[in-house]
């Protein structure tokens, strides 16, 4: 199994044996009416301060203002982060999502070449660009991971390391990936009308028939444009999930973490400007092109929602150095020179492109690099940037409303440079859906998932006929449930999958403990944990093993991937 080294570490705590859950089926309890919640938790927001590029340092809060939508913040909590790295610690035959030296920050790297959406000629430029970098970064003893974005999920290329030669070389050996469009493979048309008749651009020999064939050229590229846009929805589609993949990876570790992503760009909003359909539907007309636009629009504000809970800031990098929309549509293949509407639909999409560049950027507090190239130096750029920062938090109001919110800080005091996301999301959040999506994203995941830390291990195996049972004990630490002062209800989701070779699924364990404690049990979870326990049955081999625990009222999941051979 691929694993990201960093997640692999762990602190060592007592055993806890705290309130069981020995495999037993979950209380029945009457039906609820599922409510819709506004998450308002505490509000970090990471500052980077410079003056003359150099980090401005020594400063307290009564040196920054802090506002949301306008109005003022108290800043609730505040800390000058110098970040270090981290260290690695376990224990022999056991798994964890947990890493050692966690109260403090630490400076993280993932480089993220997107396969999907990045063309060949793309990715080779690219690949010189981050050899480039990672041949002339020094051995700082700053942990960088690789990972690849592929239709089938995150794919990781090299564990986090310390020694970016390593790295390098990965990418070097890195064969080219056909992007999303080239795989796609079809005809190219024709963009004229022309082409299409008879007679080619002399005309037809009659008005009815270059009609009929002017309606059949018409009907040919509005179907190529929707193919388009299912396949332009289809790449957005997996980058989002594996930007939420890599978020819920990070969201157990503290600190502001850095995350570039290397590609030619998606449209988030798929494809709002074509030729065809497009201009059709935005007049309201048929509606292919806005055809789950609503679904979109939602994971998107998911995605922003957890790449801003786990503090990461996206470093978009534009694999395409500088892209040129006038020439785009010339093909030699092509008859004619091509329409002005489609060169009016390239020059939009490579506008949304771009903007999607600087959305991403700004929503999470990144740079995006475009138009560039100079792509190591945009990369070194990236990396400077996750050394010394602040952090302010702040809890908003009760009453905000569902939605963006705004944020801006200042100093009050000599000018400096600022750079820091430039708002929150309040979302509100259906938590059966959002569990869905979690546990969905986690189960074919080769990160962890650490905002739910826990540890785990087989405890031995029984014959059972042809299979074995094997027990595993699963402990959670105190504070990985949040149990608040005026409620005593607990709900974990446990979900175990196995896997045989090429992921053929194996079996599947899943659970919810949905329970109201009483005081007493409400008090050894506080001190002691979470102790759970259960058993697979498995025929002999050799498997890999997806543990994730989701806590449902917090909507938070961790997970480990790990293996076991059943003899």
């Amino acid at each position: 199994m691929a694993k990201l080294g960093v997640f692999r570490a762990a602190t060592a705590f007592c055993c806890i044996m705290g309130f069981h859950f020995a495999g037993a089926a979950p209380e029945q309890k009457p039906a609820q009416v599922q409510t819709i919640q506004v998450q308002t938790e505490l509000v970090l927001v990471p500052v980077i301060v410079r003056r003359d590029g150099k980090h401005v340092g020594g400063l307290n809060k009564e040196g920054f203002a802090l506002l949301a939508d306008g109005k003022p913040q108290d800043i609730a909590v505040f800390e000058e982060v110098h970040a270090g790295t981290p260290s690695k610690a376990g224990r022999e035959g056991e798994f964890t999502n947990q890493a050692a030296g966690t109260a403090g920050a630490q400076k993280l790297t993932i480089v993220a070449i997107d396969l999907v959406n990045t063309e060949p000629l793309d990715q080779a430029y690219l690949r010189e660009e981050l050899v480039k970098f990672l041949e002339s970064a020094a051995k700082t003893g700053e942990p960088f991971g690789l990972v690849a974005v592929t239709r089938s999920g995150i794919r990781v290329m090299h564990d986090f390391t310390t020694d970016p030669g390593l790295l390098a070389a990965t990418v070097r050996q890195q064969p080219l990936k056909p992007g999303i469009k080239e795989a796609a493979g079809g005809t190219v048309l024709d963009m004229t009308p022309c082409a299409r008749s008879v007679a080619g651009c002399g005309g037809s020999s009659n008005a009815e028939g270059g009609l009929r064939q002017l309606e059949e050229w018409n009907l040919m590229m509005t179907n190529q444009e929707r193919f388009e846009i299912f396949r332009d929805r289809s790449g957005r589609v997996d980058t989002l999930a594996a930007l939420q993949q890599l978020a819920q990876a990070l969201r157990g570790l503290p600190g502001r973490k850095t995350l570039v992503w290397a590609s030619s760009g998606i449209q988030i909003f798929g494809g709002m400007n074509r030729m065809f359909t497009g201009e059709k539907d935005l007049r309201g007309g048929a509606s292919t092109s806005l055809a789950g636009v609503g679904e979109a629009i939602d994971q998107n504000a998911y995605t922003f929602l957890l790449l801003n809970q786990a503090n990461i800031a996206v470093y978009p990098l534009d694999a395409r150095h500088g892209s040129n929309p006038s020439f785009e549509n010339f093909e030699p293949k092509l008859s004619d020179a091509p329409l002005t509407e489609a060169h009016e639909a390239t020059r939009a999409r490579n506008k949304e492109i771009i903007d999607t560049f600087q959305q991403i950027a700004a929503v999470t507090g990144g740079k995006a690099c475009f138009n560039r190239t100079d792509l190591a130096n945009c990369l070194k750029e990236a990396v400077e940037d996750s050394k010394d920062y602040y952090v302010l938090g702040f809890y908003p109001d009760q009453q905000t409303r569902p939605g963006w919110h705004s944020i801006s800080v200042k100093l009050n005091g000599p000018r400096a440079d600022l750079q820091y996301r430039n708002g929150f999301l309040a979302a509100a959040l259906d938590p059966e859906k959002s569990k869905l999506t979690d546990l969905q994203l986690a189960m074919v995941s080769p990160i962890d998932y650490t905002a739910v830390p826990f540890r785990g291990r087989f405890e031995g195996s029984t014959d059972k006929g042809d299979k074995k049972v094997v027990g595993f004990a699963l402990d959670l630490p105190p504070e990985a449930v949040m149990l608040n002062d005026d409620s005593s209800h607990l709900t974990l989701d446990v979900v175990v999958v196995v896997r045989a070779a090429r992921g053929k699924e194996i079996t599947r364990l899943a659970q919810r403990i949905d329970r109201e404690l009483t005081p007493q049990q409400k008090a050894v979870i506080r001190t002691q944990g979470i102790h759970y326990t259960n058993r697979l049955e498995l025929p002999a081999g050799e498997y890999g093993v997806w543990f994730v625990v989701r806590d449902s009222i917090r909507g938070r999941t961790g997970s480990v991937v790990t293996t076991v051979n059943v003899k």
